[in-house]
């Protein structure tokens, strides 16, 4: 499975393939990244898992610990996920970059705007990490996908790369929740696609965005007025 292996990977050395450790682990993940850092408890991870306290606790001294195999597993699990789409030689570039997309998006959708916050609030160490892993190992992944399409004129030039891709976790995260979707009736796929199209292809139609870009290039800022 595919949790195990990453658990396995940031277990300590003698206990990676514990299964004892690994369905505490699963059970942790599930509350987790449903409730958030704050609202579980470790009673509830053990009770989840079908162990006690006390062998929940030789595992693994608290639940910061816990959180924080949970999420950098998770965060391996999207890293390798995107390597493979990378690598894979079955699409072109604009079908990669798609299926890229809504596997990024999917995964970090799962650590919600709700939960990021509790993570910088509650347990800080945790977040920095989180934030260190995002930017320098799958915003990097990305990135050299993009570079790859801006290389083949596929993308435009002017774009920032790195705030393209900051804005795109950004809004997956804060939007993909099912409160922010149930009002719009859209399901999570539905509003992938949405968010794709919009980055990907703009909000305009052809001849819209022709008339737009005709206007805004004779559009001057206006002088401040001097004050006396």
């Amino acid at each position: 499975m595919k949790t195990q292996r990453v658990f396995r990977v940031l277990a300590p050395d003698g206990t990676k393939d514990d299964p004892t450790r690994v369905r505490i682990l699963e059970a942790a993940r599930g509350q987790f990244l449903s409730l958030g850092f704050s609202p579980v408890t470790t009673d509830a991870i053990a009770s989840a898992a079908g162990v006690s306290k006390a062998t929940l606790y030789r595992y693994f001294p608290g639940k910061e610990q816990l959180f924080r195999e949970v999420i950098l597993g998770h965060l391996l699990e999207i890293e390798g996920g995107i390597a493979s789409l990378i690598s894979a030689r079955d699409r072109d570039f604009v079908g990669k970059l798609a299926a890229i997309l809504a596997f990024m998006g999917l995964e970090l959708s799962k650590l919600g705007g709700l939960l990021t916050l509790d993570m910088q609030r509650n347990a800080p160490a945790v977040w920095k990490e989180f934030e260190t892993f995002r930017r320098q190992r799958i915003f990097a992944k990305l990135k050299q996908i993009l570079e790859e399409g801006r290389a083949s004129g596929v993308f435009r030039n002017d774009i920032h790369q790195d705030f393209l891709i900051l804005l795109y976790a950004t809004i997956i995260q804060e939007v993909m929740t099912p409160a922010t979707l149930v009002p719009f009736s859209l399901s999570f796929a539905e509003a992938f696609q949405i968010i794709i199209t919009i980055l990907l292809e703009g909000a305009l139609t052809d001849k819209a965005r022709s008339r737009y870009l005709s206007r805004s290039a004779g559009i001057k800022p206006k002088k401040r007025r001097s004050q006396r």
